[in-house]
């Protein structure tokens, strides 16, 4: 009304052109807008379809309505015969089809922006878990069905989604339904998709506590429950969120509805039906010309400044689906004499046109046009429900969405929310840095354990869904939210094992020494004669050689570490196991008179010994070479086998190579043993052939305990094993054949001499 008049008296705007008006009152009743729409077309409140009884019609257009289901009922007649239809509340996203709805217009946006809004909103606070429910209209039902959709996209869980019916019975059953489905959901957040008498149905039920414990966000259906008759359920709705059209300026308006339109009621039926629906007057009595007499003439006043009076959002969107049409029908420009003539039915074919390429200003200043879909950018305000004990409803504006930037701004100071609300609403707790989420079978992703991260990864953030690996040279704390530099490991001096085999190493190479110099010092004596000398100091000097090469395994390994050590402890014992076969075979061929005996003796001569150990060490000799020339060792680093460090160790370069090497001194090891064994029981004073079975039994014991052993440890505890298999297998041979030697000499001097040892008294 107050659009039409202002239009009326513009000099500017539809010059010498009067507007005219009918309204229709649907009361939310789709069969009351299909009859009004048949009303409004043929000119009759008694319509016969199809029959016009006016031949000169002046009807151009429809305004209307606010709700998608009565705007779609109305259109499925106004599109039939190609009226533009202009909706001021419309959202359903139906009318986005342009090929059954061309000329249907909304001054609101489309339901589809509703939906960014409401998720934003979400996210915002981080509410990951929610519940629906929705009229069983098919409009806010198929809404809320496509919100559940883009909420999944979203990573937004649903835990459920009801209707109410909008009839009695069944509107208190599936609200009773409703109420139970909220007890058993943890949900604490609520989505509103539907009318206020659903939301009446479901609050009667009384349930304070159970609704105070949960907030409920509003769709833009909700918002004219301002205008409804307040009663005390609504309490319940308290510091709810409620997404609002925002509001604009329509200038005039309010002194408008204060001052004009209250002097005028006495004149205008239409306001008088209004004002004793608001004031609840069963009876309006008319004082003078101009007062209107009622017990509560007060609420009409307290109507007129109530917010939505104040600010203008429904409001607004009418206001500017008048001023759409009139802003269409200026940019036509059709000459004066064509508006009283029988042409004008031709108007609203051309309207189509100009209301899909119109652009103007709103009273803000705003930009305003129609999108190709029929409606308006999605700008939406966010509003805070406050109820007072007076019974008053306050929105609070708290936040707004811009569509042009994607951003949702919200002031959470400004928020008053439920009195039991805990402000989370989460399936499953938030899990902590170092956890990731373990999904729940059978339940929505929202719902999820916490478990640790995995060895070698980390999460240095909340709620993450994987870990982070770390780098190669990193490892992750103790709670597995950072990673931490990795140590490195290798048998060191400062170890405790390293320290014991250094020292043990160091003791027997001074044994060894001194039993070389011992050696050295009675050459000339029968036991140390008779007992090949030569080979001995070879077999001193390769033992000693034994214990010095363990010393190449502990610290840090280097590149030239890595390549000496195996093969020059490998080189160094076959020499000893060599001198030890060479001692055998010359005492067999010491007593064996045979023919190949007397050729032993000969050879035996030109110091066979000496020639067996150069023959079966330079065998080894070869094999070392070649390793070393094929597959060199070298330093690697492994940062598997010991979580949170990094293992410096030697690559061996061939792991055939190095057991083809222990292999060959095995064999050797067998071949003396055997030699050595058959030459144990031949009689002489200084026979060393059972000492050399002893020591080759000892040596392959270690040797063949050491395979299995070498294989399953890992690390700087391998390298340990094979250093105690050197030493304890050098000492064995060190001990079992020359501790009785230095016992004659050192302490049974008397039976170190030739022949039978005299006894004396």
């Amino acid at each position: 009304m107050y659009a039409i008049e202002e239009i009326n008296n513009s000099t500017e705007l539809l010059p010498n052109i009067t507007l005219g008006y009918r309204i229709y009152d649907t009361c939310t009743s789709e069969k009351i807008a299909l009859m009004s729409t048949f009303s409004l077309l043929f000119e009759d409140e008694n319509p016969t379809v199809n029959y016009i009884c006016q031949q000169d019609q002046k009807l151009v257009a429809f305004v209307g309505h606010l709700l998608s289901s009565i705007t779609y009922t109305i259109a499925e007649i106004t599109q039939l015969y190609g009226y533009p239809q202009i909706s001021y509340g419309a959202l359903d996203p139906v009318f986005n089809d342009r090929i059954n709805f061309p000329s249907v217009y909304r001054t609101v946006p489309n339901e589809y922006s509703q939906f960014r809004v409401i998720i934003k909103l979400l996210k915002h606070f981080g509410w990951t878990w929610v519940g629906i429910i929705a009229s069983d209209d098919k409009s806010n039902y198929q809404a809320s069905q496509e919100l559940r959709k883009e909420m999944e996209k979203n990573r937004i869980c649903v835990d459920f989604l009801k209707s109410i019916a909008n009839s009695p019975p069944f509107s208190h059953i599936s609200a009773f339904e409703t109420i139970e489905v909220i007890k058993d959901s943890s949900v604490r957040v609520i989505i509103l998709y539907f009318s206020i008498s659903s939301l009446t149905n479901l609050l009667s039920y009384r349930t304070s506590q159970l609704i105070s414990e949960r907030v409920f966000i509003c769709s833009v259906a909700l918002d004219i429950v301002i205008e409804s008759e307040f009663t005390e359920l609504y309490y319940l709705m308290n510091g709810s969120l409620l997404i609002a059209l925002p509001r604009g300026d329509i200038p005039g308006l309010n002194d408008f509805l204060s001052y004009k339109l209250w002097t005028d009621s006495s004149e205008n039926i239409f306001l008088q039906t209004v004002f004793d629906l608001i004031a609840e007057c069963s009876d309006v009595v008319l004082d003078g010309v101009k007062n209107v007499t009622c017990l509560k003439k007060h609420r009409i006043k307290e109507y007129l400044l109530q917010e939505e009076t104040i600010t203008h959002r429904i409001k607004h969107t009418i206001y500017m689906a008048v001023y759409a049409l009139a802003h269409a029908l200026d940019n036509m420009q059709l000459p004066i004499e064509l508006w009283s003539s029988k042409e004008m039915s031709k108007i609203r074919f051309k309207l189509n046109y100009y209301l899909k390429n119109l652009h103007l200003k709103t009273p803000s200043g705003e930009e305003f046009f129609f999108s190709k879909e029929g409606n308006i950018p999605g700008k939406f305000d966010i509003l805070n429900w406050i109820i007072n004990e007076n019974g008053t409803i306050n929105k609070i504006h708290v936040g707004k969405f811009l569509p042009s930037s994607d951003r949702l701004i919200i002031d959470e100071t400004a928020i008053t929310w439920a009195p039991y609300f805990e402000k989370t609403s989460q399936c499953s707790e938030m899990c902590s840095s170092g956890q990731r989420r373990a999904h729940q079978n059978g339940r929505p992703p929202c719902c999820f354990d916490c478990v640790s991260c995995s060895e070698g990864e980390i999460s240095n953030s909340a709620d993450v869904e994987t870990c982070v690996k770390c780098a190669e040279d990193q490892w992750p704390n103790p709670t597995r939210d950072q990673c931490i530099i990795r140590v490195i490991d290798y048998l060191s001096y400062e170890d405790l094992l390293g320290y014991i085999l250094s020292g043990c190493a160091s003791v027997f190479t001074v044994l060894n020494s001194a039993v070389l110099l011992v050696f050295i010092k009675h050459r000339r004596t029968p036991i140390v004669r008779a007992n090949n000398q030569n080979i001995s100091y070879i077999l001193l000097m390769a033992l000693l050689m034994s214990f010095l090469c363990t010393f190449m395994f502990i610290g840090q390994p280097t590149g030239v570490t890595c390549m000496l050590r195996q093969t020059t402890v490998m080189f160094v014992l076959s020499i000893a196991i060599s001198s030890m076969l060479g001692k055998t075979l010359m005492v067999l061929a010491a007593f064996q008179a045979t023919k190949m005996e007397k050729m032993f003796r000969k050879l035996g001569r030109i110091n066979i010994s000496v020639g067996v150990v150069f023959l079966c060490s330079f065998v080894e000799l070869i094999i070392c070479v070649i390793w070393l020339s094929l597959y060199p060792p070298h330093v690697e680093s492994d940062n598997k086998t010991v979580p949170g460090k990094i293992i410096l160790q030697c690559n061996e370069g061939s792991i055939i190579s190095f057991y083809l090497a222990v292999s060959y001194i095995g064999v050797l090891s067998l071949i003396s043993f055997a030699v050595a064994f058959i030459a144990r029981k031949l009689p002489d004073r200084f026979n060393e052939a059972q000492h050399i079975t002893f020591s080759m039994l000892v040596f392959c014991s270690v040797w063949v305990s050491f395979i299995p052993t070498y294989l399953s440890t890992k690390g700087k505890h391998m390298v340990a094993v094979e250093i105690f298999a050197i030493q304890a297998s050098a000492a064995g041979l060190l001990m079992c054949i020359f501790t009785p030697k230095c016992y004659i000499i050192l302490l049974k001097p008397e039976l170190n001499v030739k022949g039978k040892p005299r006894v004396t008294h």
